[in-house]
């Protein structure tokens, strides 16, 4: 769930969900996502109505009554889309299969992160999404539709075409049926590929301890994310990387689980807890974002330099903007986050020397964001070499 703060992306989880997945104090008192939201949701269709109206969340189809047969579970990452926290969203787009494009109605399109969340979503190869019109219960029958052609204007200039673009009010829960619907024609599950070694990109840890508990009812801490590739099994030995001061963590699966329960297995879609060994004091406050889980022994060494080929986007930079040497940049690669800097630049070559170790693979893509006035603004993307 993406785009420019205060669009609605959080009400429009709500309404498919029943979640509120603001729940930080600072995410409540400030009125704004701050950290990566995340709710489940089963889409149903109901066997005898006919049209979007089949389409539900519900057990029972609220036309007839009758039971709705269950399409697919799907997962809703809720993106922050104020500018300061580009860095937190970048991390969610690398967990994502496909997106919702919220954009309000009330606001000309696009607005500034509307534009960088759809090139955070082309860096990390995901091209599956339906758009959203929100709040189109604050406007006329004529706005809307004028509104609608503008979206659609500017998808076509990004290469997207074709996209569904649907009417809805979330506070109202307004054609939410519509973009089920909309959601399982255009975003199918991806095939998913068996048999590769464990990738799973972390991107909140926790200490579910209450305080005061005693010391032999303790709990390890809880790594939450997205598998990327392979599989994971409960009692599983696994290595979390760059772990603590580029050291990689050795430890145990002792719990998987979803919002809907727990597993013995979890293999590639949605979204996972894992209960381990660690210490709670270091996954506590989502210190753990960024890490990555690996199969024991098979993940790569984290590095503290990296070669990149750069592509700088042409339409959020001009000549000022400009990558130069000596620059510092912050990088994503998956869910980690990394300070930077040029420390050699030709051609489309940048050599960069990391404040902090990452783990990265032959051909990722690397978001690089720089400093501007206003805070850290998407300005380029990387392919490590």
């Amino acid at each position: 769930m993406i785009g420019h703060v205060d669009h609605g992306k959080t009400s429009l989880t709500k309404a498919l969900t029943g979640k509120w997945t603001d729940t930080h104090s600072e995410e409540l008192k400030k009125g704004i996502s701050i950290r990566l939201g995340y709710a489940d949701a089963v889409f149903r269709k109901c066997p005898n109505c006919q049209g979007s109206e089949a389409y539900t969340t519900k057990p029972k189809c609220e036309l007839c009554g009758n039971k709705a047969n269950i399409l697919r579970k799907v997962s809703f990452v809720d993106a922050p889309g104020h500018e300061t926290l580009m860095a937190t969203m970048l991390s969610g787009a690398a967990l994502m299969d496909g997106a919702i494009l919220v954009i309000a109605a009330n606001e000309p399109c696009p607005q500034p992160r509307t534009v960088e969340h759809l090139l955070a979503l082309s860096i990390g190869g995901t091209k599956k999404i339906v758009v959203a019109q929100n709040k189109i219960d604050l406007v006329s029958r004529e706005k809307a539709i004028e509104h609608y052609n503008a979206i659609k204007k500017f998808l076509e200039e990004f290469g997207f075409k074709d996209v569904p673009i649907i009417p809805v009010s979330a506070n109202f829960n307004t054609n939410i049926d519509l973009l089920i619907e909309a959601i399982e024609q255009h975003i199918p599950t991806p095939k998913r590929i068996e048999g590769k070694e464990l990738k799973m990109f972390v991107a909140r840890s926790f200490d579910i301890n209450k305080p005061g508990t005693e010391v032999k009812d303790l709990k390890g801490g809880v790594l939450g994310g997205a598998v990327i590739q392979g599989s994971i099994k409960l009692g599983q030995e696994i290595d979390v990387s760059p772990g603590l001061d580029g050291k990689q963590i050795l430890t145990k699966v002792v719990s998987l689980a979803t919002a809907t329960g727990q597993l013995d297995e979890a293999k590639q879609g949605g979204l996972i807890a894992i209960g381990t060994s660690l210490d709670p004091s270091i996954t506590r406050n989502d210190q753990m974002r960024g890490q990555v889980v690996g199969d024991k022994g098979k993940l790569p060494k984290p590095v503290m330099n990296l070669l990149l080929e750069v592509h700088e986007f042409k339409r959020l930079t001009d000549e000022q903007e400009k990558l130069q040497l000596n620059d510092l940049v912050i990088l994503n690669a998956g869910t980690a986050t990394a300070l930077g800097q040029i420390a050699r630049l030709k051609g489309s070559q940048a050599e960069l020397r990391l404040k902090n170790p990452m783990n990265v693979w032959p051909g990722d893509m690397i978001a690089i964001s720089k400093k501007r006035k206003t805070g850290w603004r998407l300005t380029a993307y990387g392919i490590n070499k």
